[in-house]
């Protein structure tokens, strides 16, 4: 029940990390977004909205900068893979917890109701105290459910995560794909 404990912390601190770093203002703000889609996009633009602030679109256009693309497919590929690593820190933490949770679950009722049988098995003949039985399997049940709620707020969390990534990593590419547009014209 320890571990399971433990998973749900580990989890419901990653769940609340995702929250604040996923906000729009975290990721996307108002006035990068503006230099790199409404104005003309240079070098100077950029540098002086990627001071105003530490935002995932900061960085990555950042990485865009300090990059040596040369083709806008390589800018492109630089810019996408910046993003998708920026955006989904910390989602691998609650997938490790979904997977392990409900087998930690598992193994606890698989350990309770083996000392339940061993009570069993250890009585002589004699029946076994039947509240001695109903608690053991009910410690045994109660892990299994602890393991699965832990899982399922985890699933429900990550789900959330993922698509939200999913939209801002397609806005990003959206606001990217028009400033690759003006730093790298077509000959």
């Amino acid at each position: 029940m320890f571990f399971i404990v433990l998973c749900s912390f580990v989890s419901v601190g990653v769940i609340v990390f995702k929250a604040l770093d996923l906000r729009e203002r975290a990721v996307m703000p108002r006035p990068l977004v503006d230099v790199l889609v409404h104005r003309e996009v240079g070098a100077g633009h950029l540098r002086q909205a990627m001071a105003e602030g530490d935002s995932n679109l900061a960085r990555i256009s950042r990485a865009l900068l300090a990059g040596s693309a040369e083709t806008r497919e390589d800018a492109s590929q630089t810019v996408q893979a910046a993003a998708r690593e920026d955006l989904e820190r910390g989602i691998a933490v609650l997938e490790v917890v979904i997977t392990i949770a409900p087998l930690l679950g598992l193994l606890g009722t698989v350990s309770g109701l083996v000392s339940v049988f061993g009570l069993l098995g250890n009585s002589g003949g004699e029946a076994p105290n039947p509240t001695q039985l109903a608690l053991g399997i009910s410690e045994a049940l109660n892990t299994t459910i602890a393991g699965l709620a832990v899982a399922i707020y985890t699933v429900v969390a990550h789900s959330y995560f993922t698509r939200k990534v999913e939209r801002f990593a397609a806005r990003m590419e959206s606001v990217f794909g028009k400033a690759l547009a003006t730093l790298f014209p077509p000959l």
